[in-house]
């Protein structure tokens, strides 16, 4: 080698030394409380934004029978209160309108079935209304929910027409 590469290369390695990244002298640490509250804000998160309620919030007594059928998930739903108020999926509706909606939902979902979910105390007539105006938008399986009759805690039971 000459001389001036032994220089060349001595230049480049003390060029090298001076602007090579030390290594940190302690490793990074995970501080507990920043964590703490990212967990807190995740969980928060999927409190706020689950939903409790599966069943509209209105008070009925279903009638009671001895047979067991177990209520079908993801159905339509058309509650009858004792007060003649009408709920089709956790929201109300007047009676008269209650067609057009059931028209809507059986195009939107054309194989879910319809549960109707009646106080004792409400009128067959009504009922029957009900029934008929499903038929006519075209629902094919139309249920009634009842409560068991056995001893012990209440299940609601679906009576397929």
């Amino acid at each position: 080698m000459k001389h001036s590469d032994i220089a060349h290369y001595r230049q480049l390695n003390s060029l090298r030394r001076r602007f090579m990244s030390r290594g940190r002298r302690f490793p990074p640490s995970i501080e507990p409380a920043a964590m703490v509250d990212v967990v807190l804000l995740v969980l928060m998160f999927f409190m706020i934004s689950s939903s409790y309620v599966t069943r509209p919030g209105v008070e009925i007594s279903l009638p009671r029978i001895d047979q067991s059928n177990g209520l079908q998930m993801n159905a339509l739903v058309v509650t009858l209160t004792r007060n003649n108020l009408v709920f089709f999926n956790d929201q109300r509706i007047e009676l008269d309108r209650l067609p057009q909606a059931l028209s809507r939902a059986k195009v939107e979902h054309p194989d879910v079935p319809l549960v109707i979910e009646a106080d004792e105390q409400v009128p067959v007539s009504m009922q029957m209304q009900v029934v008929r105006d499903a038929t006519r938008a075209g629902i094919e399986h139309i249920n009634l929910a009842t409560r068991g009759g056995g001893s012990g805690a209440e299940r609601i039971e679906v009576h397929e027409r």
